[in-house]
């Protein structure tokens, strides 16, 4: 079943990439500052746990609208846009 490309779903998938890094940075950055802190390793699993399906659903619906072809992209432009086309000398 091909999902229809949305804007506002594309920026919920990112902001939710993006969040769930930066819950595991912020867990994985107390483990480095101790590396002994027990506490710290629990959030970090549970951080890594609770935002890992979540990411992945997240980054594959985007993945999928990075192969949609790019309106700036030469051949949705036109042939002017071309660098290798040349027009003819007056």
């Amino acid at each position: 079943m091909e999902q229809r490309f949305s804007n506002r779903q594309s920026l919920m998938d990112a902001a939710t990439v993006l969040a769930a890094r930066r819950a595991i940075d912020r867990e994985l950055a107390h483990l480095i500052a101790d590396p002994f802190d027990r506490e710290a390793a629990k959030r970090l699993h549970e951080a890594v746990g609770a935002n890992a399906d979540r990411a992945q659903e997240a980054l594959e619906r985007l993945f999928q609208v990075t192969e949609l072809r790019e309106p700036w992209a030469a051949e949705a432009i036109g042939p002017a846009a071309d660098p290798a086309h040349e027009d003819p000398a007056p």
